[in-house]
């Protein structure tokens, strides 16, 4: 087990793996298979129907089906027993239908589109779903994207809002309406746990831009600067976030999810660059600072006090996950070298990543799930500490992915494989990490962390 005495302060050269040229599409095939496995969930579920929500910040059980998302509405994908398909959408997204990577026949549902907009065609949701086939005598799986059931509460709660619940059940009643939306991301079950070559090189295409931003507006950043400047560095463009982008200095840390202000970057502040894209978030957060000299003398404890401890278990972290791993073990591995009741931290020490930066967690206190092939996981242990430290954070995605699925990702996405195997290597190598042979890292940041951020040189490592 690596201490807190075993890590190292060190010079670490910059490493640049560099970026995608071309962004993945995922074939046909792959959407008509996961057709087929909800398919299946419905026939041994006993459910008639399917109705998957979505809006712009919670679409990816729809996006995985349909291969696209709505835009400032909600929509709806109803699809029954044989496979047909219905996608509801408003009047601004009604055309993706005809992008929809399985089939589906649209339907106008002017209830979903924004406020005070045309409606003269508007027809109540229950008598559209109604029209499209659903019956008094069918059980339907209703599926949002909380994972309320079967965690907490009962298959009866449905997590979509009231207007869409309330005619489902006034066609059905309440007992034949179900939450359905753990067949989808339950962390052990649900058929969006595990993905395929084609979805972890679509996945490394996110992840890579995410940690290309954050590294870029790293080793620009610099006092005077305020949050937005420093935010213009990031080369992901337009590309779609999974979580709000933050460039953070000083108390505005405090706030959490924020967005940059024009709070100029002193020295000594504490200071936070995250970008989280689809398939990876990369997080940085440390003090803009070139070393301790540079920190009240309150703080000047911060690397031996704080940042060794969490780096040993971030290490640990990643040495420790692999195909067979309990879960469980895992959370007991992080609880037992990096006390909550120390450190503060308070949520799951790891989670599942996909469209979502956070799709579900199977890493909690007593889970017996085991990690398998194909799961792509965050590193996610956050510390909260005094006001006087920043507390560090070097998190990012990577894959698990078992020999056949290697060979592959290798065979079909060089590119990306080439940038996962020297993304491992710098890892073992540099940072002496020993990753086990089936974690590929996502993020050109993989294990690389500069707690005092404004130092482009030094960096931790575990001692050898």
């Amino acid at each position: 087990m690596i201490t807190a005495k075993d890590i190292r302060y060190t010079k670490v050269e910059e490493p640049f793996w560099g970026l995608p040229k071309e962004m993945p599409y995922i074939p046909d095939q792959v959407y008509q298979c996961r057709l087929q496995k909800m398919l299946d969930r419905m026939v041994s579920g006993n459910l008639d129907f399917m109705v998957i929500y979505a809006d712009r910040e919670h679409y990816g059980n729809f996006d995985y089906l349909t291969g696209y998302g709505p835009r400032f509405e909600e929509a709806l994908l109803v699809i029954d027993q044989s496979g047909k398909a219905y996608t509801l959408l408003g009047n601004e997204c009604l055309g993706l239908c005809r992008y929809s990577r399985i089939p589906s026949q649209a339907v106008l549902c002017q209830s979903f589109s924004l406020p005070n907009q045309p409606i003269e065609r508007h027809r109540d949701l229950e008598q559209v779903l109604r029209e499209i086939g659903i019956q008094e005598s069918h059980r339907v799986g209703v599926v949002g994207w909380k994972l309320i059931y079967p965690v907490y509460g009962s298959v009866f709660d449905l997590d979509v809002p009231s207007f869409i619940a309330e005619s489902v059940r006034a066609i059905v009643g309440k007992e034949q309406a179900v939450n359905a939306t753990d067949s989808f991301i339950h962390p052990e079950y649900g058929i969006r746990v595990l993905n395929d070559a084609h979805e972890i090189a679509y996945f490394e295409y996110g992840a890579a831009y995410a940690s290309d931003s954050v590294q870029q507006a790293l080793l620009n950043a610099r006092t005077g600067l305020n949050e937005v400047e420093i935010s213009q560095f990031g080369t992901c463009g337009f590309l779609p976030t999974s979580t709000f982008p933050k460039v953070l200095a000083g108390d505005r840390i405090d706030i959490g999810m924020a967005s940059p202000a024009t709070n100029k970057l002193k020295l000594g502040d504490r200071f936070q660059v995250s970008v989280g894209l689809i398939g990876g978030l990369t997080n940085r957060r440390g003090f803009a600072a070139y070393s301790e000299q540079d920190l009240p003398e309150e703080s000047r404890d911060f690397l031996d006090e704080v940042v060794k401890p969490y780096f040993a278990v971030a290490a640990n972290w990643y040495e420790m996950i692999g195909i067979g791993v309990s879960c469980g073990d895992l959370y007991d591995m992080v609880e037992s070298s990096f006390p909550k009741e120390k450190y503060g931290w308070f949520l799951n020490p790891g989670h599942l990543i996909a469209i979502e930066e956070w799709l579900s967690s199977p890493i909690s206190k007593g889970s017996e799930i085991t990690l398998k092939s194909g799961m792509c996981l965050q590193m996610d242990i956050i510390p909260s500490t005094p006001t006087r430290y920043a507390a560090p954070n070097c998190e990012d995605g990577l894959a698990i992915a078992d020999e056949t699925l290697r060979a592959e990702l290798k065979e079909k996405y060089p590119d990306a494989y080439r940038r996962m195997e020297n993304r491992r290597n710098f890892m073992i190598d540099v940072l002496n990490i020993k990753l086990k042979p089936e974690i590929l890292p996502l993020s050109n940041l993989a294990g690389l962390y500069r707690p005092f951020m404004l130092n482009k040189d030094m960096a931790l490592v575990v001692g050898v």
